[in-house]
């Protein structure tokens, strides 16, 4: 009796498309959870996603678990994780992500890492959100002590990918390398658009590592 009041006081809304959730539903209604658009973790390689990474590093897999375009669901899920303080969202995201690994799969996640002051700012890491949520599903190890954002840099809006890179290529460094080295790694971010940013920061690990490395963006821009 007391939710139902709370929820006629406070109605619960899908972070998807905004409308009352019913009792039985958390997070995303289901209407959202069949329409959100997604191309499959698993697609082989080559593929479209593949082809934004390749040239630069060698690495094993890449994954999306959500499509991104301008303006609709997704984009705005990832909205309320990386600017409106839903950590937990992205926690319940990263572990619809997570049911699909297990330990055979990778030995560690690491999150893209944030700088120091736009955590301080932020409060929280949104990419960290997403991993530990997969973590805690998959039982894959977590890691946020390895990789490190030492710099931060200007706006990367309206840059291609190579210079994005140029502008990324030193911002990041591993701690304890001997950690990682031989270890099936994948790295974790909310969204992968022209992939240099994974570039970058995968590229340090490569350097550092004799390991597999992946990558996994909860969404994917096509």
């Amino acid at each position: 009796m007391i939710h139902r009041f709370l929820q006629l006081l406070y109605p619960k809304c899908c972070f998807a498309c905004d409308q009352v959730l019913i009792r039985s539903e958390n997070w995303i209604c289901t209407r959202c959870r069949f329409e959100l658009p997604s191309p499959g973790l698993f697609l082989e390689q080559p593929n479209w996603i593949s082809h934004k990474l390749d040239g630069l590093i060698e690495y094993d897999r890449v994954h999306a678990y959500f499509l991104f375009a301008e303006g609709g669901k997704v984009q705005h899920l990832l909205h309320q994780i990386k600017y409106k303080g839903q950590q937990q969202l992205g926690e319940y995201l990263g572990a619809c992500v997570g049911r699909s690994f297990s330990p055979a799969d990778y030995d560690v996640i690491i999150p893209m890492p944030l700088h120091p002051s736009r955590l301080k700012e932020r409060g929280y890491n949104q990419a960290a959100c997403i991993a530990k949520g997969m973590a805690s599903e998959s039982g894959i190890p977590f890691s946020e002590s390895h990789l490190l954002r030492t710099k931060q840099v200007a706006s990367l809006i309206g840059l291609n990918r190579a210079e994005r890179y140029a502008s990324l290529e030193e911002v990041f460094e591993v701690k304890s390398p001997e950690e990682l080295d031989g270890k099936r790694i994948v790295l974790v971010d909310d969204t992968l658009t022209t992939g240099a940013t994974f570039l970058a920061a995968g590229a340090k690990i490569k350097a550092a590592s004799t390991g597999k490395l992946s990558f996994l963006a909860l969404a994917a821009l096509k």
